[in-house]
């Protein structure tokens, strides 16, 4: 199952055994090389593996330039219009997978209120799908709250949106280059200097071979 699977991830990532840590940097290492195939998936494949797929974000299986990517992979499927009824598209299963996995990790969405911005700024999100579009706002005002409450301080909160747009523009690139070169960076990087809307990725990133 799904969550076997997860739990498994868990165990590989924290092992003190380099050959288990190994099995779990190639376990995403390949999924995220997958993603240029999903859209040929089978419809019981593709929602397993959005859902494994969101569950790595939802349980901070993956992190720094890793999470980054992670994130962006699911926005540009999201982006994809859905299929007309009644038919099946490549773009229409690249938008169904993105919900499978954004439904795993909307629990986090308010860490990246930047990312939610993006994600309700697309047309078809908007037109049919209103209900998400309003959680994903309300995420956005839990974060703004949070950061209220924690004294973040009117200066912070007016440069804070600005700091945010050029890391995700530079993880877009980082995402990119990925694809391009068939190569996924790391799972073990830390956390700290991500900064995806708290958490993207610095400027100078560039992607390695898990």
């Amino acid at each position: 199952s799904i969550g076997e699977v997860v739990e498994m991830l868990k165990r590989f990532k924290t092992s003190g055994n380099a050959k288990e840590n190994e099995i779990f940097a190639c376990m995403v290492h390949n999924l995220f090389d997958e993603y240029r195939f999903f859209s040929k998936y089978p419809e019981k494949e593709l929602r397993i593996t959005g859902i494994l797929f969101g569950t790595l974000i939802q349980e901070q299986l993956v992190s720094s330039i890793t999470l980054g990517i992670a994130l962006r992979y699911v926005l540009e499927a999201l982006r994809k219009p859905p299929s007309p009824p009644g038919t099946t598209t490549s773009s229409g299963k690249m938008f169904q997978f993105g919900m499978f996995a954004l439904e795993q990790f909307k629990g986090r969405l308010h860490e990246w209120p930047q990312y939610c911005s993006h994600i309700v700024q697309i047309p078809h999100l908007k037109d049919g799908y209103a209900e998400l579009v309003s959680e994903i706002e309300a995420a956005m005002v839990e974060s703004q709250n949070r950061a209220a409450a924690s004294g973040t301080g009117s200066s912070g909160a007016q440069t804070a949106p600005a700091k945010e747009q050029g890391n995700f523009a530079s993880n877009q690139g980082t995402a990119a280059s990925t694809k391009a070169s068939g190569t996924v960076p790391s799972s073990n990087s830390s956390a700290s200097s991500l900064e995806l809307p708290a958490p993207v990725i610095p400027v100078d990133a560039k992607p390695r071979v898990a």
